[in-house]
Parts: C-alpha cells; sequence; structure tokens
C-alpha cells in the first residue's frame, strides 16, 4: 500500500555537508512531506523509494548519502522512527534522457516535464516475503 509520496526540487545535500545548504535542503523535504501527509504517524514497516533526478553523467552524492537526510527528517511527521524501513530502493537517474512513462506515477511525469532536478520520496508497504536475488 502507497502511504505517502512527493517530490524535491532541487539538488540533495548529504548530511556530510553541514551548513546552509543542508539546512535549506531538509527544510524542502519537511515542507514537501509536510504538505502531503497529514495524518497520524505510521508505525509499521515500510518499504522507502528514493529516486535522484539529476543532470549529466555524475549525481550530486553517493547513494548512501542521498537516503540518510530525507529518512531522517520524515521522523516525526510520517512515522515515528527511520528503523521501520526494513526495505529501501535509492537509484540515480539522469534527467536528461529519454523515459517510457507508461505506469510512472503522475507525480514524476509532471516533475520531470518541469525539467528540473528533483528527488522523487515514496513511502509505502515493504514486499513480505522479500524475495531473494537468483
Amino acid at each position: 500500500m502507497l502511504y505517502v509520496e512527493f517530490v524535491v526540487v532541487g539538488t540533495p545535500i548529504s548530511n556530510q555537508s553541514p551548513g546552509p545548504n543542508l539546512q535549506g535542503w531538509r527544510g524542502a523535504v519537511e515542507t514537501a512531506a509536510k504538505t502531503q501527509w497529514k495524518t497520524a504517524l505510521l508505525t509499521g514497516k515500510l518499504k522507502a523509494i528514493i529516486i535522484n533526478f539529476h543532470l549529466d553523467d555524475k549525481p550530486s552524492l553517493d547513494v548512501d548519502n542521498l537516503s540518510k537526510p530525507i529518512l531522517d527528517v520524515l521522523e516525526n511527521i510520517v512515522s515515528e522512527n527511520d528503523r521501520q524501513i526494513r526495505q529501501a530502493e535509492i537509484t540515480h537517474v539522469r534527467i536528461d534522457t529519454p523515459f517510457v512513462f507508461v505506469g510512472a506515477s503522475k507525480l514524476i511525469v509532471t516533475a520531470i516535464q518541469a525539467g528540473k532536478q528533483f528527488v522523487y520520496v515514496r513511502l509505502e508497504d515493504p514486499v513480505e516475503p522479500f524475495p531473494l536475488p537468483k
């Protein structure tokens, strides 16, 4: 089940880059999350999907540094604790390449059409039982 999805326009900032840029990024994530989530905190297991739609060949940060500031901000807005995230898909995708939109979230399609860098965030139920790789 999908619980919440939103986009944050801009270039993501790692927790390893403290200062005004990180504060601005965290504030943008918080604003987007609060706009889309107005009910009680989720208490069960969750799956996070985070996609960084970036320009050029090299994303601004590593995959492992992409998720942490976002999941930290979602604590006490959407979920009680980021330890509820039992599964995660974290991906970098070039926004300046062709896409197939069949079945894609309307939120993603609209954000891609705007042509600016953004991060897509989605929380949903985890896949259980978890399928082991073949």
